[in-house]
């Protein structure tokens, strides 16, 4: 994905839920009466609450939005998320009732066109050709054709019909630029391209908030209204996590009250029949499932129109791709990079997923795919077909078995969890163990490795468990609260006890839209697993979310996530934050390589230096910048100077290895001064200017002894290295106007 304005960011035609969106729902869910429409059964969870919030909002037309999500639910899911935003931001906004009330069914139905997409163009796995390319361009079109039929209201329509139109768009001549395009549209177009990035696809992973919003703001000016942008940036980066009382009215009022149904033009009443779900006491379907997500050996479903409907969580670890980012999409070899042994790809013919598909005959044949870092992975592949009753076929499963001989990160960091030594109470590892594997990680992504992210979480109110309960229920709330967290990881995930009620999950090769997906569903389980000790309750707990970035040392990164934790707490508990940008979203730099910050800016000629300088340009506005500041601040622990006219000094340590003596007696004391000030980019062949913020940074050794250290480099390396990071920035050449 290109921040210039030549590469548009396309919300996607396969979204897939985000924790982000899941945790809005979940909200929404808990305060939702228990209502269902009549005769739907056995739905999830979230498509129960996707019922009642399409109902609420839509009248009449839901039967639209059931359409869509038939035809193609990862879109109606998108759709649904993308609604809840618009509604959350029109009420930062406090825009009339009635134009939020528009802007929201627009969102919820500005993707109804894509009924009118063939499912080979809608549900293609891979990229489209330029013919697939205008078919979908035409979807904005046929949704405005399909909700004609149903209203009349100028301004929803328009809202629909240009909701991907550019702000200052000169591709196509007929359409409104500018301010001219109405306000609901220009939102629906910034909500909709954030959802889109942060979801996982097969062509692309989901990015951090933090690269998405650097994404939008590289955008401002040509793809989206600047000024939207920004306040909406704004509202991302600062707002709690929780969806405001009076949105959650809006969305959930009682169904039985008697209301005009919006743009559709009639007053109808309640005409939902209601029942409580019935509880599903499949325990077969229980066991299957959880021998499908536990399996060592990759699982994968493809049903008889070739579609993906099972992928299992080792599968994820093969091939480092999500399930959500290609159920429902059809299957192709290209998905997972499938080869014959002579390294040429498998076209259909030679796919045995298909030629299985068509003959019903068992195959095992030995292939490669392409593994979670990028190398080619010898896989066993066993294929077996799925017959009904009149031995018609109805779909295919194949068994992907690990053939490798190579012993992969994740198993070498199984076997030291073996050896470790155990939290006495919970049998997850230890404190001790967390600090190892910790530095262990960080010291490998440092050199270049793989990335991981971690999950801090803390069992809320756990005081009041002990004063109430007594400390032995305490203690059972500790242990559940650890099988909980055991049942959800990964193989290679290392689950840890840091203290009290705080336990930490470290997850290899895990990005943070991955694992915050995770502290999600973590999340959501722990609320639902009664407790015998507790007078079978439930209990909730609270999450901070981070992945390594550079310049990371182990101490930041754990400061980065339990300051996400506390900002879950302080949002109101119960919920996952995550905080940094992450490394596989950083742009890509030059700089971005170990070792080459210096030597780029040929900083170090020589063997004694009193300071450096270095410029970072960031796509945030200074407002912005100051509070990505006071996270780098917070996490380095470094004391603050100074604070004057937009320039901060601070005092911080760097703690480096060397000769084998203790860490803590390795450090150099660094002044690092920061003087900030805006700039305004005219943006190629547009009228308007972007806003951005340079960044000045002055680094200077404390003590005279430093300036000679060998280590002196590669520690100004990584403060620069993670001043970027938290920046989102990128390094240009320093001033020379002294």
């Amino acid at each position: 994905m290109s921040g210039t304005p030549n590469h548009p960011i396309q919300p996607s035609s396969d979204c897939s839920p985000t924790a982000a969106g899941s945790g809005l729902l979940s909200q929404l869910g808990s305060a939702t009466p228990a209502l269902s429409p009549s005769g739907l059964v056995d739905k999830t969870p979230d498509e129960v609450i996707e019922n009642r919030l399409a109902m609420v909002r839509l009248g009449m037309a839901t039967a639209l939005y059931y359409a869509l999500r038939t035809k193609h639910p990862p879109t109606a899911a998108h759709s649904l998320r993308v609604a809840i935003s618009c509604s959350v931001w029109a009420e930062r906004l406090r825009l009339p009732a009635e134009t939020r009330d528009r802007i929201e069914v627009a969102a919820l139905l500005h993707d109804i066109g894509k009924i009118g997409i063939p499912d080979n163009v809608l549900r293609k796995p891979g990229k489209l050709t330029v013919s697939e390319q205008l078919t979908m361009e035409l979807y904005p079109r046929l949704g405005c054709e399909i909700l004609s039929g149903c209203t009349n209201d100028a301004e929803l329509l328009s809202i629909v019909r240009y909701s991907r139109a550019w702000y200052d768009s000169r591709r196509d001549s007929d359409a409104p630029r500018g301010q001219s395009i109405c306000l609901g549209a220009r939102m629906l177009a910034i909500v909709g391209a954030m959802d889109s990035m942060t979801t996982d696809h097969v062509y692309r992973p989901a990015m951090s908030h933090e690269r998405a919003m650097a994404e939008l703001l590289a955008g401002s000016g040509t793809q989206f209204d600047p000024e939207l942008v920004h306040d909406y940036c704004r509202m991302v980066e600062t707002q709690s996590e929780t969806v405001p009382n009076q949105v959650i009215t809006r969305w959930l009022q009682q169904l039985s009250d008697t209301r005009t149904d919006g743009p559709w033009g009639v007053t109808v009443g309640n005409r939902v029949s209601v029942a409580n779900p019935p509880a599903s006491d499949d325990r077969h379907q229980l066991f299957h499932s959880q021998l499908f997500d536990h399996m060592h050996d990759g699982v994968i479903f493809v049903d008889a129109d070739r579609v993906v409907i099972g992928w299992n969580r080792a599968v994820e670890r093969l091939s480092g791709v999500v399930s959500d980012a290609v159920c429902d999409n059809l299957w192709a070899p290209e998905l997972i990079d499938m080869r014959d042994l002579h390294d040429d790809p498998l076209d259909d013919a030679s796919c045995p997923l298909f030629q299985c598909l068509q003959s019903g005959v068992y195959s095992s044949r030995h292939l490669r795919i392409r593994s979670a870092d990028g190398e080619p992975l010898p896989v066993h592949v066993h294929v077996s077909a799925v017959t009904g009753g009149q031995s018609e076929v109805l779909g295919v499963m194949a068994v992907l078995h690990d053939a490798s001989r190579q012993t992969s990160l994740e198993e070498r960091l199984v076997d030291l969890h073996e050896k470790a030594t155990k939290d006495a109470l919970t049998g997850v590892d230890n404190r001790g163990q967390f600090d190892r594997a910790l530095a262990e990680l960080n010291e490998l992504a440092s050199a270049g490795g793989p990335t991981f992210s971690l999950i801090i979480c803390d069992i809320d109110h756990f005081k009041q468990i002990n004063d109430v309960h007594g400390h032995q229920a305490g203690d059972d709330a500790l242990v559940s609260f650890a099988r909980v967290l055991k049942a959800h990881s990964r193989e290679g995930d290392i689950v840890c006890r840091y203290g009290g009620e705080e336990f930490v999950v470290i997850s290899p090769s895990s990005d943070n839209p991955t694992a915050t997906r995770r502290a999600e569903a973590i999340r959501a389980a722990i609320e639902q697993t009664p407790i015998e000790s507790l007078d079978n309750n439930t209990m909730t707990a609270s999450f901070g979310v981070t992945e390594f970035q550079s310049g990371d040392s182990p101490e930041t990164v754990l400061a980065r996530a339990d300051r996400a934790l506390l900002r879950a707490k302080d949002g109101g508990r119960n919920r996952v934050v995550q905080l940094g940008a992450g490394r596989s979203n950083e742009l890509e730099d030059s700089t971005n390589k170990p070792g080459r910050l210096a030597s780029w800016m040929s900083w170090f000629d020589s063997t004694d230096h009193s300071s450096t300088e270095v410029r970072i340009l960031t796509p945030v506005p200074t407002d912005l910048a100051i509070e990505k500041l006071r996270g780098f601040i917070a996490d380095h622990n470094a004391e603050i100077v100074s604070v004057n006219d937009r320039k901060i000094i601070v005092r911080l340590n760097v703690l480096f290895s060397a000769g084998g003596r203790r860490r803590v007696d390795h450090r150099i004391a660094f002044e690092v001064s920061m003087q900030l000030s805006e700039q305004h980019q005219q943006v190629p062949n547009a009228s308007v200017k972007r806003t951005q913020t340079i960044v000045d940074v002055h680094l200077r050794p404390i003590r005279n002894r430093d300036r000679r250290s060998r280590e002196l480099s590669a520690c100004v390396d990584q403060v620069t290295a993670s001043l970027r990071s938290y920046l989102m920035g990128t390094m240009v050449a320093p001033r020379q106007d002294h």
